[in-house]
């Protein structure tokens, strides 16, 4: 099923920037000649923190675990400590000792997002080591097991940051015996001890000598003079290496200690949450310093990023919420990052250390009016539904898009290509997910449901099934609110196409059949052919082809009638699947030819390829093997170009049985070993039958469209 519900095939020009023709390292094929190319060298560790403070007992017991085969640690203490930083300088000091590469994450498990779910780390992971992104298996476990086979006889660090608990960090540990995990986190994670013999390495505050010698570095006060009063001053800064800082920031530009001391044992109140037993925590106060010496425009800025919900965010991103033109937003970020209130995450990306976030929080909604925080987040989402419409509109090109007010004539499209497309999304994705709650919650209905049905082709194509049903989910809801019966209709069918890709059967009937209900109803034929091919579709997935080639009939006329050549193509090629599988091959076979001059004329390569392949599995039926072949080899040579990875093992899979039956059995074993390489990088469990082909070296039987739920 498609991302508009028409097809259970990708369409869209965007997949032919992908690389079909190639497996990537750490796929493994049972066959002699599948090669390995090299992984590529991931470089994800961030900046180290300039004039780190010596933490030598903590350093060398880090060390100590590195030594063991396949360590863990775990460095867990209070917020703010200083873990990330203390594990990233570990980490750039042992480069090294890791010659395959160093790979991070932010696992956000005490953010007021939700701790950022392993699969979508793994995602990252898998990207960064080489696997392609439209080869993602599906499953956790799935990626978990490619992911260790990648690592398989890999030197890696992997630094797994700011973890919330056990299991979000399990899936992510290697099992190569030289590799090492660091995981930090304000619990001890006892768990990762007890099962997985991690080892842990608590960190405290600083002790004072340290965090005076911190502060004197950075202040630039290298006389040792004022001992006592630095000493006072660190230790109401809560000896944390953040609020040290700061404090050392403003005794540099010229605020005395004197000053500085009296505003912390003022009455201001500080972040809770922060707070000691043993020790006042001035972390707010301490904040204030920077915060109440910025410009009106930066102290505006700062306060309004903070209704972001993502972990970080683009520049473009930041001018939407800020309300200015992005050359001004970038000199107001600019001018943050240099007092050290925001962090540079990524190129032309921003964020926020945590604490400063959650005092950013505190001062938006202090200082800005429901109002204010409102019009900023519509801003944002605004721009977020703009930027997906037209990534959307660059990916898939033929597909319905929802409605938008178009750009001005003259005004620069965002995306020059898919490639900038695509990459925009993957960018953003940890941010649109959330966006689209705030939507809900601000009662914007028309963001709510449009954003997720722009995102669904990306969705899908990226294999965020989970996603993708709960975004679209979010839309059904939306459009209800809204009584939009029409988005309704195509919210339904996004959801039931989710479902249909997650094996979920009975639930995709179930909103299918609603879906061609609400469609009669408000008598649009689009939506009602499209809900009947889907049903029909749906049927031949389950086995009842006599009652799917029975729907098909009754949705063909209507996509006639409305003149949709590529749904009638679409349309013919499962009514020769039913066809062929009720026994009736010349039936068939005059489908797949008429669906094959359908998609030529609507340039539907997606269609054509399964035209192509559903024509070799007519002739392999009936014995025309050399036909088969030509049809099976023009079938590969379509999907190699539009990236169909799942009907490119089909197509494989099928051109080795017909060339092992006329005996060309080195081309069949070098078809079938790239065909089980595509299938295992897919997770999909048709890898092991054709395994059981390639090992045993004959013709095997059955390469069409199994049910799948993809094709």
């Amino acid at each position: 099923m498609s991302a508009d519900g028409e097809s259970n095939t990708f369409a869209g020009r965007a997949t032919h920037v992908v690389q079909a023709g190639v497996i990537y390292g750490g796929v493994h094929g049972r066959g002699d000649d599948l090669r390995e190319p090299a992984l590529p060298v991931p470089r994800q560790l961030p900046r180290a923190a300039t004039c780190f403070t010596d933490r030598s007992d903590v350093m060398a017991a880090l060390s100590t675990v590195a030594t063991t085969t396949n360590g863990v640690a775990t460095v867990s203490g209070p917020a703010g400590v200083g873990k990330s930083a203390l594990a990233v300088h570990w980490g750039q000091q042992a480069r090294d000792r890791y010659p395959d590469g160093q790979l991070y994450a932010n696992l956000r498990g005490y953010d007021v997002l939700a701790p950022l779910a392993p699969e979508e780390v793994l995602h990252g992971f898998l990207s960064a080591l080489g696997a392609p992104a439209d080869r993602m298996p599906g499953s956790l476990d799935a990626m978990s097991a490619l992911f260790r086979s990648l690592l398989d006889g890999k030197r890696v660090l992997l630094i797994a940051d700011n973890a919330g608990s056990a299991d979000q960090v399990r899936p992510l540990l290697p099992s190569a015996p030289g590799c090492f995990t660091i995981v930090t986190s304000r619990d001890r994670l006892g768990g990762l001890t007890a099962v997985d013999g991690a080892t842990p390495v608590q960190i405290r505050p600083l002790d004072t000598p340290q965090a005076v010698e911190l502060f004197r570095r950075l202040s630039g006060d290298d006389d040792g003079e004022d001992g006592d009063e630095v000493t006072r001053l660190v230790r109401r800064c809560g000896r944390l290496p953040l609020t040290v800082r700061i404090a050392a920031q403003q005794a540099g530009s010229g605020t005395s200690l004197e000053e500085l001391i009296e505003e912390l044992d003022g009455d201001g109140r500080r972040l809770e949450s922060l707070s000691m037993s043993d020790e006042r925590s001035g972390v707010r106060t301490v904040f204030s310093w920077s915060y109440q010496q910025l410009p009106p425009a930066g102290a505006r800025a700062f306060r309004l990023l903070a209704l972001h919900a993502g972990p970080d965010f683009s520049l473009s991103t930041a001018a939407a919420l800020i309300d200015l033109p992005v050359p001004e937003a970038r000199r107001v970020l600019h001018s943050l990052v240099a007092v050290n209130m925001l962090e540079v995450s990524g190129p032309r990306r921003y964020g926020y250390h945590d604490l400063l976030r959650d005092y950013a929080r505190e001062r938006v909604a202090v200082e800005e009016t429901d109002e204010v925080r409102a019009e900023a987040l519509g801003r944002e989402l605004s721009h977020y539904l703009r930027m997906a419409d037209a990534a959307d509109r660059v990916l898939v090109p033929e597909r319905q898009h929802v409605p938008l007010e178009h750009r001005a004539d003259g005004e620069a499209a965002p995306f020059p290509g898919p490639e900038a497309a695509l990459a925009w999304c993957d960018s953003e994705l940890p941010s649109l997910v959330p966006a689209v709650g705030q939507a809900v919650q601000l009662g914007l209905d028309d963001v709510a449901w449009k954003l997720p049905v722009a995102l669904v082709y990306f969705l899908r194509l990226r294999r965020h099934d989970a996603y993708r049903r709960a975004l679209s989910d979010t839309a059904v809801q939306a459009t209800r609110r809204l009584r939009d019966q029409w988005a309704e209709t195509w919210s339904l069918i996004c959801v039931a196409g989710a479902e249909s890709d997650m094996g979920r059967y009975e639930d995709a009937m179930r909103h299918l059949t609603e879906a061609l209900a609400i469609s009669r109803a408000i008598g649009d034929s689009r939506w009602q052919a499209t809900s009947i091919y889907n049903i029909a579709w749906t049927l031949r997935l389950m086995g009842r082809h006599e009652e799917a080639l029975e729907r098909q009939r009754e949705a063909l006329p209507i996509h006639q009638s409305n003149g949709d050549r590529r749904g009638e193509s679409i349309t013919r090629t499962e009514m020769a699947a039913s066809s062929l599988a009720l026994g009736r091959p010349t039936a068939a076979y005059e489908e797949y030819e008429r669906a094959l001059a359908g998609a030529r004329a609507a340039a539907d390569l997606p269609t054509e390829a399964k035209s192509l392949h559903g024509l070799g599995d007519v002739c392999r039926t009936i014995g025309r093997t050399d036909e088969a072949m030509g049809w099976y080899g023009r079938a590969v040579d379509v999907r190699r170009r539009v990236g169909d990875l799942l009907g490119l093992a089909r197509s494989l899979d099928g051109l080795a049985e017909q060339l092992a039956a006329v005996g060309r059995t080195d081309e069949a074993r070098e078809a079938r070993t790239e065909a089980v390489a595509i299938l295992e990088s897919l997770g999909n469990p048709m890898a092991d039958e054709v395994r059981r082909r390639l090992e045993a070296g004959g013709p095997g039987a059955e390469p069409g469209d199994p049910p799948s739920g993809r094709s």
